[in-house]
């Protein structure tokens, strides 16, 4: 199956437009083009500066996420939730998220994607800048993994070699106390969708506490129908530049808009959209990058 899955994903690489639930489209979008000249402009303007310290400007965030169905063994569960790393775009952003989050210890590990710009940096220095960011922290677990629409599928073994259980349309599950807590990963559905997202989700063990971990937000409703628990997501960066309050300009989401940031809902599903760590474009205002840390909580 993964060697199935890595011809695909490489065909589809090189094709260069994107594969969506709605078929296949071209990667040309006018505000992905505008976004573009964020940087020049604010250069211009003299907020570059200033843009850029915001980029820096890490925050840790804790969060407690009621998740139905959770198994009282699973009570206050801990995961670290990585987004959007975007490896060595910006100088010195991944050594002080290192800083950030030293000496933490959670039970989990999760990475949500975008690790890598547009698939640089080659997936061994991406994959090192990875193994090293994770030796800052203590997870019980390990750490688990999916694909973004930045990421070559080359970085899948990379980072396995490097202790991270990649999940490429695949499920994974954490046992306590004779209850299991099932996470199902998909490869990312924004860019290289197929029907194997879907059959993946549909797929998962009823019997269990299910969360899916999916680059983009754009799945929940599938997720949600399949009878998922949770939903952890990354991809919009908030928006980067946000309104005051934090109402995004633009989320690069094709569906599923209000779920650009945070913790939402939908339906009986709790879910959650980290605002990253890193960025595509080097600005950042009413929108800081974030390292965050759920803790799952029983709902009645």
């Amino acid at each position: 199956m993964r060697e199935r899955w890595r011809r695909r994903r490489a065909d589809m690489e090189a094709d260069g437009r994107r594969y969506t639930r709605r078929g296949v489209v071209s990667t040309f979008s006018v505000p992905i083009s505008i976004a573009r000249l964020a940087e020049p402009v604010l250069r211009a303007v003299g907020l570059h500066a200033r843009a850029l310290d915001n980029v820096l400007a890490l925050a840790l965030t804790e969060v407690d996420l009621p998740v139905a169905g959770l198994p009282p063994a699973f009570e206050g569960y801990s995961i670290l939730h990585l987004s959007d790393l975007h490896v060595d775009k910006v100088p010195g952003l991944i050594e002080r998220a290192a800083e950030t989050m030293r000496g933490a210890c959670v039970d989990l590990v999760v990475l949500t994607g975008d690790i890598q710009s547009f698939g640089a940096p080659a997936a061994p220095r991406a994959a090192a800048v990875v193994a090293e960011l994770l030796g800052a922290v203590s997870a019980r677990d390990g750490a688990v993994g999916v694909l973004g629409n930045h990421d070559s599928h080359s970085l899948v073994p990379a980072l396995e070699a490097r202790g991270v259980r990649m999940l490429v349309n695949e499920h994974f599950s954490l046992e306590r106390a004779g209850t299991a807590l099932q996470l199902s990963g998909l490869d990312d559905v924004h860019h290289f969708y197929t029907e194997e997202a879907d059959r993946t989700l549909r797929g998962r063990d009823r019997k269990a506490c299910s969360v899916a971990v999916v680059h983009s937000p754009e799945f929940a409703d599938v997720a949600a129908e399949a009878g998922y628990a949770l939903y952890l997501s990354g991809h919009t960066h908030g928006g980067q530049v946000c309104l005051p309050g934090g109402r995004p300009v633009f989320t690069a989401l094709d569906y599923h808009q209000r779920l650009a940031s945070g913790v939402w809902r939908w339906g009986e599903m709790s879910g959650f959209t980290s605002r990253g760590v890193g960025v595509t474009h080097r600005a950042r205002f009413n929108c800081p990058p974030e390292l965050a840390v759920l803790r799952l909580r029983r709902r009645e």
